[in-house]
């Protein structure tokens, strides 16, 4: 313990040590780092004394930036140095790089990083430097930094510093016009993926696909119409212009899955070699306001959103604000901007108006319909080429297969291949593509079928079909699922007697749709992130049309909706915007008897499907994230689920 004394002096030892430390930092506050000497004897001034600039950069323009510092370097007759200091240099100013009592920064090794330049090569770019140049005679020193979490901000900037402000704004306007005449994108297909350091937009360069108008079986006339559209307005862009014509337009392709939409966008590309094109599906549609930057920018450009119905569906029925960033992407545009927006949805009907409200948003849409017979017959022949198939039974394939796509076509030929290497020949037979066919179009094949394209004579808006003039159809756990089949006809496949039992008449016009009204004996307790993906497969299954007119498999769906949109309203918890419980919750939901077992069979068979999705070796880069992204929340949730049987 201290007596008083003691204690006194401590205090007096203190405040000394303090007074010492205030006169060492006052009389090094002009001191210089190292680095700072450097730079002030390029700069011939104190260079902790002026004004630094800086210009902030988005992460897929950063390529283009040091390309633009590589020529003004050049021209400059300057040189790149690099800064000592470890990690310190990433939290710290341009100005504390120069100046400080206690820094350490000094000249020393560049920092480098890779960085894609196309969908095939990779360019070295500095990640950490400073370049010191001469800008029409005035010298000038520009700390380069690409984006890195550990540093704030996060993203990539340019910090200039000059004795002369004009020579400052002229320099930067100058780097500016370079990354535009210089860049990378220009003329590139890309798509836009969140950075690994945050939510900023990070550019995915990817292959452009070669798709000819032959590889594309639709109705007369229909890929010619949107080529013209797309592709001709820019082909004659100069005589539009002339004769006052607006350029810019927005095409939307529609019908259901697997008939040849993307298809069709993918040929678009093709033919527009040259053009900047900007591809966005799924979650990536929300960097649409970026894209719309790019497309202005290296205009002549393309901006692909497919399944926009993601995003832009009826606010009525769902309000989404990357609704309003696609509206504002299409209405900043100029009028004589030769852009074009490409929009492909499965879903026209629920898609907001205002999508179609005014010239230059949507102004051309065209449906994609299933194939007709003949269609259906040249798809078949198509993806059967080279195989030792006779044309008969092609022909008798196709025309069982009525009402189905392309995308089926393509899997029952892939699947009858496969049967015969399984069995260990090299080539199919026809028996192989009968059993094959059989088994798409079988009832456990529903939810594959589907996804892959066929027609139901029913829709989710559709009086439910329910049966007259028999005895009805009790569907039990483990027994037949009540569906319509390929040609219309409604019945169920007996799988004892491997048949399909067609019912003679059916009565379109009832009142009652089939509603599940089992109720509830048990709860489940789900982690949301499981939750998420089940919601996310029920949905995809829910309705009749989604399950080859299986009224009775989408009662039961809606019904495990409903359960757990209702738990989420009982929640006590904290909600997410979303209206669901925060990730690291859990929802408990009232199930009944079975609800397990259909979970697994439903999660399974979503599986399969992904699973094939991802055999197909022309998927498009993010397709394939996105499709392993949802097999791997599928296989948590499938676990998950059925671990809870074995309990």
């Amino acid at each position: 313990m201290l007596d008083d004394d003691d204690r006194a002096l401590a205090h007096a030892m203190s405040r000394y040590l303090e007074t010492v430390n205030r006169v060492v930092a006052a009389d090094r506050a002009g001191e210089r780092t190292r680095l700072g000497e450097e730079v002030s004897a390029h700069l011939g001034v104190d260079a902790t004394t002026l004004p630094v600039t800086t210009e902030t950069l988005s992460a897929h323009r950063y390529v283009d930036a040091d390309i633009a510092l590589d020529e003004l370097t050049e021209r400059g007759g300057g040189r790149l140095i690099g800064v000592t200091g470890g990690e310190q240099r990433l939290h710290v100013s341009a100005s504390e790089l120069l100046s400080g009592p206690y820094s350490h920064f000094a000249p020393g090794p560049v920092s480098y990083e890779s960085r894609d330049v196309s969908a095939t090569a990779q360019r070295r770019v500095v990640s950490f430097g400073v370049r010191l140049l001469r800008f029409d005679g005035h010298p000038l020193a520009i700390v380069q930094r690409s984006a890195n979490p550990r540093s704030m901000p996060a993203q990539p900037q340019l910090e200039v510093i000059g004795a002369d402000p004009d020579a400052t704004a002229a320099a930067l306007a100058e780097i500016r016009r370079l990354m535009i005449e210089r860049s990378v994108l220009r003329g590139q297909v890309l798509s836009f993926v969140p950075t690994e350091y945050g939510h900023e937009a990070g550019a995915t360069f990817l292959p452009r696909p070669d798709v000819s108008a032959d590889d594309i079986v639709l109705g007369e006339g229909v890929l010619q119409r949107i080529v013209d559209h797309v592709v001709g307005i820019g082909d004659h862009r100069e005589a539009l212009r002339a004769a006052g014509q607006h350029l810019k337009r927005g095409v939307l392709l529609y019908g259901p899955p697997g008939t040849g939409k993307t298809l069709t966008v993918r040929h678009l590309l093709a033919r527009t070699p040259g053009t900047t094109a900007v591809v966005l599906t799924g979650s990536s549609i929300r960097f649409v306001t970026a894209a719309a930057e790019i497309a202005r920018t290296f205009a002549p450009a393309l901006v692909v959103l497919e399944d926009i119905d993601l995003v832009a569906a009826d606010r009525g029925f769902s309000p989404e604000p990357v609704l309003f960033d696609v509206l504002d992407a299409l209405d900043g545009l100029e009028p004589d901007a030769d852009i074009a927006f490409v929009m492909t949805t499965n879903h026209v009907q629920i898609l907001e108006e205002a999508l179609a409200a005014r010239p230059g948003r949507v102004d051309l849409g065209v449906e994609i319909p299933l194939p007709d017979d003949a269609d259906r017959r040249r798809l078949f022949r198509r993806y059967a080429q080279g195989l030792p198939l006779s044309a008969e039974a092609l022909e008798a394939a196709a025309d069982r297969a009525q009402g189905t796509t392309g995308s089926f076509a393509k899997e029952l030929l892939r699947g009858t291949v496969l049967r015969a290497a399984l069995r260990g020949d090299e080539a199919p037979t026809d028996d192989d593509l009968a059993v094959t066919l059989d088994e798409l179009l079988a009832s456990g094949a529903a939810l594959t079928r589907v996804l892959l394209g066929t027609r139901s004579e029913t829709s989710p808006s559709a009086h439910a079909a329910t049966l007259v003039g028999h005895a009805p159809f009790v569907p039990h756990p483990g027994g037949p699922h009540l569906q319509v089949s390929p040609f219309g006809d409604l019945g169920y496949h007996d799988e004892t007697d491997r048949r399909w039992v067609a019912f003679d008449t059916v009565d379109q016009d009832a009142d009652e749709p089939v509603v599940d009204t089992t109720e509830p004996t048990h709860e489940l307790s789900f982690p949301m992130p499981v939750w998420h993906a089940v919601y996310g497969t029920l949905d995809n299954t829910g309705s009749v049309e989604r399950v080859g007119g299986d009224p009775v498999v989408a009662a039961r769906t809606e019904r495990l909706m409903g359960a757990g949109s209702t738990a989420a309203a009982r929640h006590p918890g904290p909600l997410a915007p979303t209206g669901w419980p925060l990730d690291d919750a859990e929802l408990v939901v009232p199930l009944a008897d079975g609800d397990e077992e259909f979970l697994v069979e439903i999660l399974a068979a979503s599986q399969r499907v992904t699973r094939g999705i991802l055999a197909d070796p022309d998927l498009p880069d993010h397709a394939r994230r996105e499709q392993e992204d949802s097999l791997a929340h599928g296989a948590k949730a499938l676990r998950f689920v059925a671990a809870r049987l074995l309990d």
